[in-house]
């Protein structure tokens, strides 16, 4: 049975809900006034909304997220739970007509880039036409320098290619028909080469015989720890955790990590004296979280 929070616990916890709350509303009101420029600029025939009443409809909005900063800023200690929780609840109310304003009837237009859009903002040069020649495997005993250049860029394109798409395992036959490396005039064997690279950094390994697929590590597994950690705090996960709890946690990365790799979290954890491993009464492996 949870424990009871203390009062002032409680606050700090609430107040601090309400202040990301906050947050995420002014990147939306963020998002939404980046949208209208867009919009605005591409579209020349349209008047979507004057200047002066988009302006004055982002100062209102602003002027009322200002005022509930203010409340938020107030200082709780003084005033007992009752009057506490009629502020937050006041505040709640007003986060969210808020955020109905904010998206309004059309709602904010956000823009998710692709993984591929993301390594363009990384790498803008594997759409530039004067480094076409990078598509092309140069030759090993040729041109040994070129060769060892052009595997090291290729490892960290596909290395962060694989943290944008948040795969933790690549399949090197169904990479390939994916940008940038559908453009390789030797899509198999560039890939491959590439794999191997990451492989002998030691920021991958091949995990079928084959080698036709690869565990990539674009966050080390006691960053995983951490992180397996932190949302078992958060979330008031006091009894032991099975694996399929974390795969349907909201937790993003977290909840596709391979099975072997959850079993070394709690590895890392119980090393750490962090928690305790348990085997359920089916065989299942399980983790008790140690409460700080």
């Amino acid at each position: 049975m949870e424990r009871e929070k203390p009062r002032e616990e409680l606050k700090e916890t609430e107040l601090e809900a309400l202040r990301r709350e906050l947050a995420r509303l002014r990147e939306l009101k963020k998002q939404k006034e980046e949208a209208k420029k867009e919009i605005a600029a591409s579209t020349k025939n349209e008047e979507i909304q004057s200047e002066a009443q988009y302006e004055a409809k982002v100062d209102d909005i602003e002027s009322k997220l200002n005022e509930i900063d203010k409340a938020l800023l107030k200082q709780f200690e003084d005033i007992d739970q009752r009057t506490y929780e009629q502020h937050a609840g006041y505040i709640e109310e007003q986060l969210q007509a808020l955020e109905e304003e904010i998206i309004g009837e059309t709602g904010v237009i956000e823009k998710e880039l692709s993984p591929y859009e993301e390594l363009l903002n990384e790498y803008p040069w594997l759409e530039e036409q004067k480094y076409e020649f990078m598509y092309s495997i140069p030759n090993k005993k040729k041109n040994p320098t070129d060769y060892e250049s052009w595997k090291l860029e290729w490892s960290k394109v596909t290395f962060d290619y694989a943290k944008y798409a948040i795969l933790h395992i690549i399949y090197l036959r169904e990479v390939i028909s994916e940008k940038p490396f559908s453009n390789f005039q030797n899509r198999q064997e560039a890939i491959k080469e590439i794999a191997e690279e990451l492989v002998n950094q030691e920021l991958a390994k091949f995990i079928s015989k084959k080698q036709d697929k690869i565990r990539v590590y674009w966050k080390t597994l006691e960053v995983w720890a951490d992180i397996l950690y932190d949302w078992a705090i958060d979330s008031g996960k006091v009894g032991p955790i099975l694996i399929y709890e974390i795969r349907e946690s909201a937790e993003i990365g977290l909840s596709s990590l391979p099975k072997d790799d959850l079993e070394e979290l709690f590895r890392i954890l119980s090393k750490d004296n962090r928690g305790t491993i348990i085997k359920t009464e089916d065989g299942q492996i399980a983790f008790k979280i140690k409460l700080e």
